[in-house]
């Protein structure tokens, strides 16, 4: 799968991740040679990650070897997306809990593991909920008592705010809930509806029996071989 995706206007463009946000001096070194020789420009975009646009096909070429070599992480599509993460308790006087630390437990498990459609998770490291946990697919609001977990949220033309699936979740648990929410996505999704979330799942199978396979803190074996327990 090739990172560098063509725009609108015949333009190519490449998405980079990051884990929890965080963003390394030699990463930066890369991305401002790219913006300088290949007349590239930068977009910060709304999920934390940084999008290089106006590469011509050759110059997007250059700039992955270069990208390459430093061994970043890219954004492909039906993969489970890098969390949105704010900053947490090592930072902020608010936080709760250690979303930073969260947030890269949940990349290295779960980076490009294969989804039917979008998976989008957040973790907010208290109730302000700055990572904007209840409008994700699984969103994750630090408390004193660890994590309160909601499920179904959704932004766009017609948004949501996700339900209440669990409260007080230590942060191991908060892994298994993932894992089983996305091998249910799989054996629950439809092919023949397009563009199906989890808020669809949980329509379909109704909030209760959804937080009943999900809480039961038992892994859910997937029928999919791109599931999490097929990897």
């Amino acid at each position: 799968m090739k990172p560098a995706m063509i725009q609108t206007n015949g333009s190519y463009a490449i998405i980079l991740e990051f884990v929890s946000g965080l963003i390394e001096a030699p990463f930066l070194d890369a991305i401002n040679s790219i913006v300088k020789e290949e007349g590239a420009r930068i977009h910060l975009t709304t999920s934390q990650k940084i999008m290089l646009l106006d590469l011509s096909k050759k110059s997007a070429k250059r700039a992955k070897e270069r990208l390459d070599a430093l061994d970043v992480n890219y954004k492909f599509p039906k993969q489970v997306y890098q969390p949105k993460v704010c900053v947490g308790s090592a930072y902020c006087r608010l936080g709760l809990t250690d979303t930073l630390g969260l947030g890269e437990r949940i990349y290295e498990k779960y980076a490009h593991v294969e989804i039917p459609y979008k998976l989008k998770i957040a973790v907010s490291g208290c109730p302000a909920s700055c990572a904007g946990s209840t409008l994700a697919d699984i969103g994750f609001i630090g408390r004193n008592s660890g994590y309160q977990v909601y499920a179904g949220g959704k932004s766009g033309m017609n948004p949501g705010a996700g339900k209440l699936l669990a409260k007080s979740v230590s942060e191991n648990s908060t892994l298994q809930i993932i894992e089983n929410v996305i091998n249910l996505y799989h054996d629950n999704y439809d092919p023949g509806e397009k563009g199906q979330r989890i808020f669809h799942i949980i329509e379909k199978m109704g909030f209760d029996k959804f937080k009943t396979f999900i809480t039961t803190m038992e892994p859910i074996q997937s029928k999919s071989k791109a599931a999490c327990g097929r990897l």
